[in-house]
């Protein structure tokens, strides 16, 4: 087991939990067990996908985000806001007010994720076209998919793009240009993102390998929209002339990202859905995807608005936002500094490493025994991976009763089996 001790956006509320297994089914690295009809989340395995937290129907486990108070522990703050944001309201809430209100929460200055979207689209094509021998290039935009390659798929870790993230390449650049114009030292400057899913939560809090500790706390877009209603009805009224980057939006849809970077010598591929994802990386570890130059891979259904912080369902969300794209009209973004820091190198990110979430024994003859343990366990269990056990499927099972974590009386098919040989 590693001694890294990770740190998660996602409570389980107790009293709460029923003991359903509804959230033990849905995770795709095997995190969650109940035991005793409560749910608990091995930290090592969960890489914050949010899956539990949506099928949850009794709200027993809930996504967790900084509270918007901390942002006057800075004499500069700045709000980095994610494009899924302006997916959430509805259409008589114009792109400009929705994103002024978040700058009456407290804030001095509100950037966005899409002023850096194009700019990115030049880096990653760069970027691809330098690493030819690596095919397919993976994209890191989304940290629950770089957490699940870390778990499930560490062979495929050097195939990851090794470059920030669109709202950590702006941080960086806001960093540097507001110290120098507000005369501001970097401890001054607190920066905060509004983001869409957990796992941009806990990458702010613990970023690893492809992210660096840029940011001083995240706010989900579900929170900041429940406190800007009332700020919106009197902007409506009043509304404030302010830059808008609807080109930039893309980012937030499935699919869009990888048009964009596709070229006459680069063909790209858009997946989403963790399910999906899953698939194709075991697709690309068999080399079945070698035609492909680049992977866009997102956890959440339609990419980033599918996020489980946001309050829209994701389909209204994407349709809103490309009709922003359609008829919005994007300001010109200077980039000359972002291109002096990206050739700079400011913006390459050191290479993953494999995050190491269980092994049966440090001794290596004792591993060997408990793995033949464990198989004569599974050749005892039904093999329906049914998850009545309150582990996801048999061979978890197996392997939670030699680790000494469960019982083979957990499995309620065999014990029905028993009591009914007993009755005969």
């Amino acid at each position: 087991m590693s001694d890294t001790k990770y740190t998660h956006a996602i409570q389980i509320l107790e009293d709460n939990c029923t003991g359903c297994t509804a959230c033990v089914r849905v995770c795709p690295t095997e995190a969650i067990r109940v035991r005793d009809r409560k749910a608990t989340i091995d930290p090592n395995r969960c890489i914050d996908c949010g899956n539990c937290v949506t099928v949850c129907q009794f709200h027993a486990i809930i996504p967790s985000s900084d509270p918007l108070d901390i942002i006057h522990n800075f004499k500069y703050k700045v709000a980095i806001v994610s494009s899924s944001y302006f997916g959430q309201f509805t259409e008589d809430i114009s792109y400009s007010v929705a994103k002024q209100a978040i700058k009456e929460l407290g804030f001095d200055e509100v950037a966005e994720e899409a002023m850096v979207t194009e700019f990115m689209i030049g880096i990653i094509r760069d970027y691809i076209r330098a690493n030819r021998e690596k095919r397919p290039i993976l994209s890191s935009n989304c940290p629950a998919v770089v957490r699940l390659i870390q778990v499930k798929y560490p062979a495929l870790l050097p195939n990851l793009f090794h470059q920030e993230a669109p709202m950590s390449i702006l941080t960086r650049y806001l960093r540097e240009k507001i110290s120098a114009r507000e005369k501001l030292a970097d401890n001054e400057i607190g920066i905060f993102l509004i983001v869409p899913c957990v796992a941009h939560v806990t990458a702010v809090h613990q970023p690893e390998g492809a992210y660096k500790h840029l940011q001083d706390g995240a706010f989900s877009i579900g929170m900041i929209y429940g406190k800007v209603r009332e700020i919106i009805k009197k902007l409506q009224n009043n509304p404030v002339e302010i830059d808008t980057y609807p080109q930039g939006l893309t980012w937030a849809l499935s699919g869009v990202q990888a048009e964009l970077v596709d070229s006459d010598d680069i063909r790209a591929l858009s997946v989403n859905g963790v399910e999906n994802v899953m698939d194709i990386l075991s697709r690309v570890e068999d080399h079945y995807l070698d035609q492909y130059d680049y992977i866009v891979l997102r956890s959440c259904t339609n990419g980033c608005v599918g996020g489980c912080l946001n309050v829209e369902n994701p389909f209204v969300a994407m349709s809103r936002i490309k009709k922003m794209i359609k008829e919005g009209e994007s300001q010109d973004i200077n980039v000359d500094d972002l291109e002096v820091l990206y050739e700079q190198g400011e913006f390459a990110v050191a290479p993953l490493t494999p995050r190491p979430i269980m092994e049966l024994d440090k001794d290596i003859k004792n591993a060997i025994k408990k793995m033949k343990r464990i198989n004569e366990f599974l050749t005892m269990l039904p093999g329906l991976n049914c998850s009545a056990c309150g582990s996801p499927t048999c061979y978890a099972l197996a392997e939670d009763i030699v680790l000494g974590k469960a019982s083979i009386d957990d499995c309620v098919v065999l014990l029905k089996r028993h009591s009914k040989e007993g009755e005969d």
